[in-house]
C-alpha cells in the first residue's frame, strides 16, 4: 500500500501527493471542492511536476524544493479570501497571479539556505580559536 501525502516528508511528495493535499486543504479552507481550470488536472499536474521534478519515461527536473512549493500554497491559501462570484480558487491562478507570493516564499527560502550554511561553516571554529 502505497503512502499518502500526510505519511511522508514533503521532500518525497510527488505531483500526486500535492494535488491531495490541495483537495483536502481547499476543502478545509474554503469549503468547496478543488478543481483546476477547466477541469484540467493534467495541466496542473504538469505545473507541479515542472517546479518539484518528475520521474519516469518524459522526467522533468527538479526546479524547486517541494518544501517551498507546499510554502507557496500554504501562505496563498493564508491570504487569500475566495467569494461568493469566485468559490474556489487553483494552483493554476495562484501561480498566474501570486507572483509577489512566490518571490517572498522564495526569498524566504534562500535566507534559510544562508543562515544554515553559515551555522554549518563557523561549527567547529571554536576549535580554530
Amino acid at each position: 500500500m502505497m503512502a499518502t501525502y500526510n505519511e511522508k516528508p514533503v521532500a518525497n511528495w510527488t505531483t500526486n501527493d500535492f494535488i491531495a493535499y490541495l483537495c483536502d486543504r481547499h476543502s478545509a479552507t474554503y469549503g468547496t471542492e478543488y478543481t483546476p481550470p477547466g477541469r484540467n488536472w493534467q495541466v496542473e499536474r504538469g505545473l507541479i511536476g515542472t517546479l518539484i521534478g518528475t520521474k519516469g519515461k518524459n522526467a522533468k527536473p527538479r526546479k524547486y524544493e517541494p518544501e517551498v512549493v507546499k510554502a507557496f500554497i500554504d501562505e496563498c491559501l493564508r491570504i487569500h479570501r475566495c467569494t461568493p462570484q469566485w468559490p474556489t480558487v487553483s494552483f493554476t491562478w495562484f501561480w498566474k497571479w501570486k507572483t509577489d507570493v512566490w518571490a517572498r516564499v522564495l526569498a524566504e527560502s534562500k535566507r534559510k539556505q544562508y543562515v544554515k550554511q553559515a551555522v554549518e561553516e563557523t561549527e567547529g571554529i571554536d576549535d580554530w580559536l
